[in-house]
């Protein structure tokens, strides 16, 4: 390991245990606008003081690392309750030096190596937001080093989706392997929407609702799920009903 760990730190607002879901994402963040010269230590503080109901698990830069609230428990990072429920989230120096890229892929690879295959999301997979800014998207950016080398070599700027079973990309696209959206499209060629039909089935995402007798509650559950996404995805699946499901989903979540 080539960071150093800190775990005499606390965040105030998390959830002990993760209410029956397994660990499936990480969620990469950044502090802030690197323009508001934001810091390690100035992170730990807003979190540990409560920091406007906000948390995470790790914050991470250049060759150290604190672990604010432990893995087995609930972080409010995602923005997205199921989200949170389901994965670990990492705080990263917005600056995004090659340094800190380095030392926030070693901590990827050793939550991995604990946890499992993980899927590698950014902040605004989850929610709205344009966190984390210069690490989006993280398998791209972080790459060189996930891969466990120095950084030295650059990511391939084209790939071509292996041949042969389509549960076994399915399992990469899990992992991480073949990035988001345009880039996963670009990568997986004419297996993208085969792969990501199981990839879909495996998380869980539904079908569009019904166009007419909807159940609003019983939606409302599957979008608490992460049946239908986030944002514009769920806004477009969601259709005519979108308006009240969300605000069935904003009164059970307490927003």
């Amino acid at each position: 390991m080539s960071y150093t760990i800190d775990h005499s730190h606390d965040a105030t607002a998390f959830t002990t245990g993760r209410q029956g879901h397994r660990i499936k994402y990480i969620v990469v963040h950044h502090w802030d606008d690197p323009a508001k010269h934001p810091t390690f230590e100035g992170t730990i503080r807003w979190f540990e003081r409560g920091g406007n109901n906000t948390s995470a698990h790790y914050v991470a830069e250049a060759g150290r690392v604190a672990q604010l609230v432990a893995d087995g428990d609930t972080a409010y990072h995602a923005g997205n309750w199921v989200k949170n429920l389901e994965s670990i989230g990492i705080e990263c120096n917005p600056r995004c030096s090659d340094a800190d890229k380095a030392t926030v892929a070693e901590l990827i690879r050793d939550l991995q190596a604990k946890h499992g295959p993980l899927t590698i999301l950014g902040h605004k997979d989850c929610t709205s937001t344009d966190c984390p800014g210069r690490y989006y998207p993280p398998t791209r950016v972080l790459a060189p080093w996930l891969s466990g080398g120095s950084g030295n070599a650059k990511p391939a700027t084209t790939a071509t989706a292996p041949s042969g079973d389509l549960n076994a990309l399915a399992d990469a696209v899990l992992r991480g392997d073949y990035g988001n959206g345009e880039e996963r499209k670009r990568r997986l060629g004419s297996k993208y929407s085969a792969v990501q039909a199981i990839v879909n089935q495996r998380l869980g995402y539904g079908t569009a609702p019904a166009s007419t007798g909807p159940n609003l509650n019983a939606l409302a559950d599957a979008v608490i799920r992460g049946d239908y996404g986030n944002g514009d995805e769920r806004k477009r699946r969601l259709g005519a009903n979108y308006k009240a499901v969300q605000a069935l989903v904003n009164r059970k979540l307490g927003y």
